[in-house]
């Protein structure tokens, strides 16, 4: 049975109530995700859509002492887990959680969008290889994700971006072409891009994509998490150091 909780240098996480417990891809996504550089010392605004356990949203509380977070989670146990490890935290003022769909929430009269929007948007979508059909992969991925399918998640992204925001995100690598067709169509623009290697010498299994509402240069990027002999590698430990406790 998997343990309910997991401890990081600066905070605990329960997530025995969240369908989506703690693993790489949230880990991977929250130590890469950042402000633009123009931000990074001003006070900001994050929006961490599926929050889960909370693990993002307390990953970059972290990372930005002076951020407002807020995170929201649709299924009503995760929700109130996410509260719980947030009030438990050494920032449990800085992360507000809301039981909600996405991008509906954002039209609510009692949600404090901010005016100017978001500066950094975050999101580890749920995705269900079970109900792929083989003869299109990439885009049956793309469309089987439940209640955040990724048109809605890029759209509702777009409208809500910082004009110097980043929205970033994890998802399948085959999945890459589907979903930056809808960030497109959304009115995002790439400008950063990393494919994780799960293991040294085998093909990438995930991505992670940082848009913005600027046509600009893409930076391309990859990145090997783990070695032959199961060990992460140096660069993936620089990336999660400020997080995972040491062994």
């Amino acid at each position: 049975m998997p343990s309910p909780n997991f401890c990081f240098k600066q905070f605990e996480i329960y997530h025995d109530k969240c369908a989506m417990k703690v693993g790489m891809d949230g880990v991977t996504l929250g130590a890469w995700a950042s402000l633009s550089e123009s931000l990074k010392s001003s006070d900001v605004q994050i929006l961490d859509v599926g929050t889960g356990s909370g693990l993002i949203a307390l990953m970059l509380a972290q990372k930005y002492p002076s951020a407002h977070i807020d995170a929201i989670e649709l299924d009503a146990s995760a929700a109130e887990q996410a509260r719980e490890n947030v009030r438990r935290s050494p920032w449990p003022k800085q992360v507000c959680v809301y039981e909600a769909s996405f991008p509906e929430i954002l039209d609510a009269k009692d949600f404090p969008k901010p005016a100017a929007g978001y500066h950094l948007i975050v999101s580890n979508p749920p995705f269900f290889k079970g109900e792929l059909r083989p003869s299109d992969e990439a885009r049956n991925l793309a469309r089987h994700v439940g209640s955040l399918d990724f048109r809605s998640l890029t759209k509702g992204a777009a409208s809500c971006l910082h004009l110097e925001g980043l929205f970033s995100v994890i998802i399948p690598y085959e999945a890459f072409d589907f979903f930056d067709e809808c960030a497109y169509e959304a009115g995002l623009y790439l400008c950063r891009s990393c494919a994780l290697v799960p293991v040294e010498g085998r093909a990438p299994k995930r991505i992670l994509l940082s848009y913005g509402a600027r046509r600009g240069q893409v930076e391309k990027q990859s990145l090997v998490v783990r070695n032959q002999d199961s060990s992460y590698t140096a660069e993936y430990h620089r990336l999660t150091k400020d997080f995972y406790l040491e062994k």
